[in-house]
C-alpha cells in the first residue's frame, strides 16, 4: 500500500497553477503534498516552499531522468553532465549528497562520489514533491538541503471510474541520442478489496549529441525497469500493501561518469536498485485519534564495474534495511480550534562492501550504520485563518567499520522546526518558518584508508581515517507571503504570486582535504601526503524566490526568477555549489474542442562568475523548450517537443560536460 492517494498536483515550474490538466478540463484542484508535514496539506497553506509535479508534466516533458524535470524547478541545480550516471541534484546551494531521496515514504540512502543518487525511471512515477529547505525535524539525517520525494504509480491513479482491469501501451523516441523507450503497465481492482499494478519500461540510447555538433562519446546506455504493486484493503478500515520495484543501468562510460572518456579509464558498468517494501496503514473513520502506519523496507543498490583496459573488477553494494511506525491524531475542536498531532519512531541500518578482484577495497570501506529517531509534530489550526507547525525529533546514531582496529562512532542530534502560516484575508497569506537539519557522516567518510591515488614511482596520496567526525547541521530562517485569487474578474480566471526569502546557516561541512607533498607525513611515511575528511566550514547560504501564474483556462502563463548566494564564513570566499541566477517563463494553450495543449518555456541561466579561487565560473546561456499535447481519441495520445529549440552550444556550471543539442521527441499513449 503507497501513501496515502493525492489529489492531482500542480505544474511543477511554479507549484502555482496547474498547467497539465487532462485536456479539456474546467477545473483546477489545489495541489496537495505530504513531503513538509507528513499528512495530507494544500501546498497554498504550508509555511515551507514546496513544488509539485504531476503525472501530466512529466507526460508533457518526456524525461528520461528526474534531474531533467528537476531543474526546471526554483533554486533546483543539474550537474555532472547529460550521462544518467553521473547527474546530481542542488537545492539552494546544497549539493546532491546533503539531500534526502525517498521513493513512497522509503529513504534512499545510496551515495557515492560523482554518482547519481537513483536512477529511477520517470515512467514508473506518478508524481514528484520537492521540499527546499531544510527538514530533519521530520525526516531525520540528510535534508539539509530539502527533500526530494518521489511517488510511484498505483492502479488508483490510473483505472478509470467503473473500469476492473486497465493496461497502458507507449513507445517513444529522442533524437538527440536516437533514445527508444518502450512501456507497458497491467493494472486493476477486484470487488475484494484487491488492487494491482505491473509495469515494465526499457530504454535504449546512443551517444548525445552536443550544442557544438559533436557527440559526448561513451554517453549510450540502456535501462530496464519494473514496478509491482499489490494493496488489499478488506474492510475499508485496514490496508496492506507490498511493493517491489527494481531497475538496471548498463552503459560503458568512464569511471567518473561527469568527465570526459580516456581510454584508460573506461569502465563497462552496471547499476542495480532494488526496492522492496510492506506496508500497513489502520483508518477508521470513527477513530480520529489512531491511525497507525507501519512500514518496512529493504533497499539494495549494487554496481559492478569491469576496467576495459587492465580488466580490474569493482563491485560496490550499499543495503539498507528500516522500519517506520507513526500515527496521527486528529483533535477537533469545532470551528475555532482543530489539531493534527503526528508522532512516531523509525529505525534504519545501512551496510556497506566494495572489493576490487575479489579482495577488500579500504578506499571505499565497508561497515555499518544505523539510525534511531523519535519525532512529533504538531499542526495546529485556529480559526480558518491561522496554522501552526511545530515539531521536533531526536536522532541516535552509529557508525562501525568491520575493521576491528577501527573505534565505533556514535553521536546523537537534535532537530526542531515551527512554521507558520496566516491567512490575513481570503487572497493574501503570511508565511514564516524556522527548520532545523543535519547529516551524519557516513561509513566511507569515517572510516577511508587505502591509496586516494598514484603520483609516480614509489608516490602515493593515502586516505587517512577520522572517525571523530561531527555531524553537520542546518539552521534555515525563512520569510514569505502568497497572493492567491480564484474565480479572477468573475471570470473563473486563477491568479498566483508567491515570494520567499531565506538564510540557511550550515556549521561542520564535511570536506575531503588533501594534503599532498613529498615528504613523510603522518599516517603516510613515503611521499605523496595524505587525503582526510574532515568538519572544516561553516557556510552561509541566502536568497529569494518569486513565483507567479495566470490560467484563464484556454491560455496559461508562468514565471520564477530564483536567486542564491552563498559563502564560507570563515574566508568569505563564494561557495561552489550554488547555481546561477535563473528566470523561468512558460506560456501555453489549451484548444479543448481539439482536444490540443502546446507551449512554450524559456530558461535564462545568468553568468556564475562567483566561484572560489580555485574554481571555474560558467557563461549565461538560454534554451528555448516548445510541446504539443493531442489527444485526437480517448483512450490516445501523442506527446510532441523539441528542448533547446534553437541548438544552443552550452556548458552548464558544476558540469565538465557541454549540454544536449536540439532534442526532437515524440511519445504515443494509449490505454485500454
Amino acid at each position: 500500500m503507497s501513501q496515502p492517494a493525492l489529489l492531482p498536483g500542480l505544474s511543477g515550474c511554479c507549484a502555482l497553477v496547474a498547467l497539465s490538466q487532462p485536456l479539456g478540463a474546467d477545473t483546477v484542484l489545489p495541489a496537495i503534498s505530504v513531503v513538509a508535514t507528513g499528512t495530507e496539506r494544500a501546498v497554498d497553506t504550508l509555511p515551507d516552499a514546496v513544488s509539485v509535479v504531476d503525472r501530466a508534466q512529466l507526460d508533457r516533458d518526456q524525461p528520461s531522468t528526474i534531474g531533467e524535470v528537476l531543474e526546471t524547478l526554483p533554486n533546483v541545480g543539474l550537474g555532472g553532465g547529460p550521462r544518467p550516471s553521473g547527474q546530481q541534484i542542488t537545492i539552494r546551494g546544497i549539493d546532491d549528497t546533503r539531500i534526502l531521496y525517498l521513493i513512497d515514504g522509503v529513504r534512499q540512502n545510496f551515495s557515492r562520489s560523482h554518482s547519481a543518487r537513483v536512477f529511477i525511471e520517470p515512467e514508473l512515477l506518478e508524481r514528484l514533491d520537492v521540499l527546499r529547505g531544510p527538514a530533519s525535524a521530520l525526516w531525520g539525517s540528510g535534508a539539509l538541503g530539502g527533500v526530494i520525494a518521489l511517488q510511484t504509480r498505483d492502479a488508483t491513479d490510473l483505472l478509470r471510474p467503473g473500469q476492473a482491469v486497465g493496461g497502458l501501451v507507449k513507445t517513444g523516441y529522442q533524437d538527440v541520442n536516437e533514445e527508444w523507450l518502450g512501456s507497458a503497465a497491467l493494472y486493476g481492482a477486484t470487488e475484494g478489496g484487491f488492487d494491482y499494478l505491473f509495469n515494465l519500461a526499457y530504454r535504449d540510447a546512443g551517444d548525445v549529441a552536443l550544442g557544438d555538433g559533436s557527440d559526448l562519446d561513451h554517453s549510450a546506455y540502456e535501462r530496464f525497469s519494473g514496478l509491482g504493486k499489490l494493496n488489499w484493503t478488506p474492510d475499508g478500515v485496514n490496508h496492506f500493501g507490498v511493493s517491489l520495484m527494481g531497475g538496471k543501468l548498463s552503459g560503458e562510460v568512464p569511471s567518473n561518469a561527469q568527465i570526459a572518456a580516456t581510454d584508460e579509464d573506461l569502465v563497462d558498468r552496471d547499476i542495480e536498485q532494488q526496492n522492496l517494501a510492506l506496508r500497513y496503514r489502520y483508518a477508521a473513520p470513527d477513530q480520529p485519534w489512531f491511525n497507525p502506519a507501519l512500514m518496512l523496507y529493504r533497499n539494495l543498490t549494487d554496481i559492478d564495474e569491469q576496467r576495459l583496459h587492465d580488466g580490474r573488477s569493482d563491485e560496490t553494494q550499499i543495503e539498507t534495511f528500516g522500519i517506520d511506525l507513526r500515527n496521527h491524531m486528529r483533535l477537533d475542536g469545532g470551528d475555532r480550534f482543530a489539531q493534527v498531532l503526528s508522532y512516531g519512531v523509525e529505525w534504519h541500518r545501512d551496510s556497506v562492501e566494495a572489493r576490487r578482484n575479489g579482495a577488500a577495497r579500504p578506499s571505499y570501506p565497508d561497515g555499518e550504520g544505523e539510525v534511531l529517531g523519535f519525532y512529533l509534530q504538531d499542526e495546529i489550526m485556529i480559526g480558518s485563518r491561522w496554522t501552526l507547525i511545530p515539531g521536533v525529533r531526536w536522532d541516535r546514531y552509529t557508525r562501525e567499520s568491520d575493521d576491528p582496529t577501527m573505534d565505533e562512532h556514535d553521536d546523537s542530534a537534535f532537530s526542531a522546526k515551527i512554521g507558520a502560516d496566516v491567512a490575513v484575508t481570503d487572497w493574501l497569506s503570511l508565511q514564516a518558518s524556522y527548520n532545523e537539519a543535519f547529516r551524519a557522516p557516513d561509513v566511507t567518510e569515517l572510516y577511508v584508508s587505502g591509496t586516494h591515488f598514484s603520483c609516480g614511482p614509489g608516490c602515493r596520496n593515502l586516505f587517512v581515517p577520522n572517525p571523530d567526525l561531527e555531524p553537520e547541521k542546518a539552521h534555515n530562517k525563512e520569510i514569505g507571503f502568497r497572493l492567491h485569487q480564484e474565480d479572477l474578474f468573475a471570470s473563473g480566471d486563477r491568479a498566483r504570486f508567491q515570494a520567499r526569502l531565506f538564510r540557511n546557516d550550515v556549521d561542520d561541512f564535511i570536506d575531503q582535504i588533501v594534503n599532498f607533498t613529498f615528504r613523510p607525513v603522518p599516517g603516510n611515511p613515503g611521499l605523496g601526503g595524505v587525503s582526510s575528511f574532515r568538519n572544516v566550514a561553516s557556510a552561509k547560504l541566502e536568497g529569494f524566490e518569486l513565483e507567479a501564474g495566470y490560467d484563464a483556462g484556454r491560455w496559461f502563463a508562468n514565471a520564477f526568477y530564483a536567486q542564491t548566494r552563498g559563502e564560507d564564513k570563515s574566508t568569505g570566499e563564494p561557495l561552489a555549489s550554488v547555481q546561477p541566477d535563473t528566470w523561468q517563463l512558460e506560456a501555453g494553450l489549451r484548444l479543448p474542442e481539439q482536444q490540443v495543449e502546446l507551449g512554450w518555456r524559456a530558461r535564462f541561466v545568468a553568468e556564475q562568475d562567483r566561484v572560489p579561487a580555485d574554481g571555474t565560473p560558467a557563461d549565461a546561456y538560454d534554451l528555448h523548450d516548445l510541446w504539443l499535447s493531442w489527444q485526437p481519441y480517448r483512450d490516445l495520445t501523442l506527446d510532441f517537443g523539441i528542448d533547446n529549440l534553437f541548438d544552443e552550444d552550452y556548458l552548464p556550471y558544476l558540469s565538465a560536460l557541454k549540454g544536449p543539442g536540439r532534442n526532437l521527441k515524440v511519445t504515443v499513449s494509449y490505454r485500454f
